[in-house]
């Protein structure tokens, strides 16, 4: 294989980010669109807005949720914390590659959210270096957060590759990076990922 490491996006990529998000707030659309709506994404992945700030309360308003969105959403990530739904062929395709290069997760999340997503799926020994958008207050599409993964797993940018769903944060996080991006819509079994990783 040309790289000597491989960045994964968590989300969509290695795990089942709808499903989880599902499951956390009890299949309710009415909350999933809430949980999905611009400003909760933004807490999730950058800390802002605050739950106590007023485009918060507003995005609640407008999904007519009538609770303290502070309460509301400690309760949906500590319950998004404990969902771990692999993405078919993500694990074989990790432990092909362990030891082989160096792997790391890149996520818009936080940690503390994240960790025990990766317990939970049985994938957290095959990351030693996890880079989250959340802990370090740099989320994709910026390219720094990518820049300070392969700077700290010591390789260029021209060894790297990095797999992601995203074509509004990841692809253009890697573009802006010089990074080879992959991207993934599903299927670890796809002919043209499988030769990158050969």
């Amino acid at each position: 294989m040309k790289y000597k490491a491989v960045l994964f996006d968590l989300d969509g990529t290695l795990l089942d980010y709808k499903a989880a998000q599902l499951e956390a707030v009890d299949h309710s659309i009415r909350l999933f669109d809430l949980v999905n709506s611009p400003e909760v994404q933004s807490y999730e992945s950058r800390g802002t807005p605050s739950p106590d700030s007023q485009k918060m309360k507003d995005a609640f308003l407008k999904a007519e949720v009538h609770e303290d969105p502070s309460i509301f959403l400690n309760r949906y990530f500590n319950s998004l914390s404990t969902q771990g739904m692999v993405i078919k062929g993500a694990k074989e395709v990790i432990a092909s590659l362990y030891k082989k290069v160096k792997l790391a997760v890149v996520s818009n999340g936080p940690g503390e959210v994240q960790n025990p997503r990766l317990n939970t799926a049985g994938l957290s020994h095959f990351f030693e270096h996890r880079f989250y958008s959340k802990d370090l207050g740099i989320a994709k599409p910026d390219p720094a957060i990518l820049q300070m993964a392969t700077r700290d797993l010591g390789v260029t940018a021209e060894e790297t590759l990095f797999i992601g769903d995203s074509t509004t944060s990841d692809q253009p996080a890697a573009a802006a990076a010089g990074v080879d991006f992959f991207l993934f819509k599903s299927d670890f079994n796809d002919s043209k990922l499988q030769k990158l990783l050969i």
